[in-house]
């Protein structure tokens, strides 16, 4: 009998991607009690997501977060246990989002007794519908907010396409921040692939200093990463 090597398809399915939760009866049994002790006041004030573990991906795990009122809850499942996360929106300092094909990652930065914390949401791109406006919300921005209107408004600095197009199509996500957008600081890497060294890869980076923070912008072959630094958040 002839064995061959089959390709295990790695790709999440629809089952596996974050939904949101619109009725209190969808919460899942596990983050149920914790998520309707967290809420002060109705249901309808409060946006909840939830991420169920990808069976494809050994490092996934569920969770739920739900904002509002300028709160965060934060629950994940630990072994056989529920760890929760809470805190105001005015303590985050820092939010990074990530995205390598078909991974993408939230990590959101904050302090609490002088110290600083990180949570990490993995997530599938697909649904980026769902965390974007939890990004704009933690920034206080008001919803519905775009990036392109705003771009609009106050046009990059033409430089910046001839220098590299990849970073100011992505430099659209840094009005996020602000609307002045005149300096940059921008540098780039040629990296050699050490098995092929006639392989080259560009890796580039993009700082910009706005009026609520600095935007920083990391890219290389399939990884994007953008980096909000929060001066101070609209509340």
């Amino acid at each position: 009998m002839k064995l061959t090597n089959k390709t295990i398809d790695k790709r999440p399915t629809m089952a596996e991607w974050p939904i949101r939760i619109w009725n209190i009866s969808e919460f899942p049994d596990l983050f149920k009690k914790e998520a309707l002790s967290w809420m002060q006041g109705p249901f309808d004030k409060y946006i909840f997501i939830y991420a169920p573990k990808r069976r494809t991906s050994r490092q996934s795990f569920p969770y739920l977060f739900g904002y509002g009122k300028d709160s965060i809850l934060f629950l994940r499942e630990t072994d056989d246990r529920v760890v929760s996360v809470t805190f105001a929106r005015p303590q985050i300092t820092r939010i990074d989002t990530r995205r390598e094909l078909l991974n993408a990652e939230l990590i959101i930065t904050y302090e609490e007794n002088k110290a600083s914390h990180t949570l990490q949401m993995p997530y599938v791109p697909s649904v980026y519908y769902l965390y974007d406006p939890f990004l704009d919300w933690m920034l206080g921005l008001e919803k519905g907010f775009s990036p392109a209107l705003a771009e609009r408004a106050h046009p990059r600095p033409d430089r910046l396409y001839h220098e590299s197009l990849a970073m100011f199509n992505y430099s659209l996500n840094a009005y996020r921040l602000g609307t002045s957008f005149t300096e940059y600081a921008y540098s780039s890497k040629v990296r050699r692939n050490r098995w092929m060294p006639w392989k080259k890869d560009l890796e580039e980076w993009l700082e910009i200093p706005l009026e609520h923070g600095t935007f920083r912008l990391h890219s290389f072959k399939y990884l994007t990463e953008c980096t909000y630094l929060m001066r101070c958040v609209p509340i």
